[in-house]
């Protein structure tokens, strides 16, 4: 990149706002000047943006951990959004909050007796 020339700083400011009022519109409503993210993916999109393989998806959805769509009867399709509430949905405890469980039931345990 060339060097930037004391002159060029408020051009150049003005260029940097009008990049981060798009990328803050973009995270902020899914939308960029209009366009609209997809909302249904194909098996190659779905593999890319949960970070697998396509087989590893493929596996998944042929076992219904994912549900699916399949217009026609040929590709299969998954919608955003659903991808969203899987990924959420598969949260693990953390370490203390494992513990906390333990306590909680031995206390209940202790109770009993």
């Amino acid at each position: 990149m060339d060097k930037i020339s004391f002159e060029q700083l408020p051009e150049m400011m003005a260029l940097l706002l009008e990049k981060v009022e798009r990328l803050e519109n973009l995270l902020l409503t899914g939308k960029e000047d209009g366009i609209v993210l997809k909302e249904m993916l194909n098996m190659e999109e779905a593999a890319e943006y949960i970070g697998i393989s396509k087989s590893s998806l493929y596996k998944m959805t042929m076992q219904s951990e994912l549900p699916t769509y399949r217009p026609g009867g040929k590709r299969i399709y998954l919608k955003r959004s659903e991808i969203n509430e899987w990924m959420g949905s598969q949260r693990r405890n953390s370490k203390a909050e494992i513990e906390q469980q333990a306590v909680a039931y031995l206390a209940k345990q202790a109770r009993k007796r």
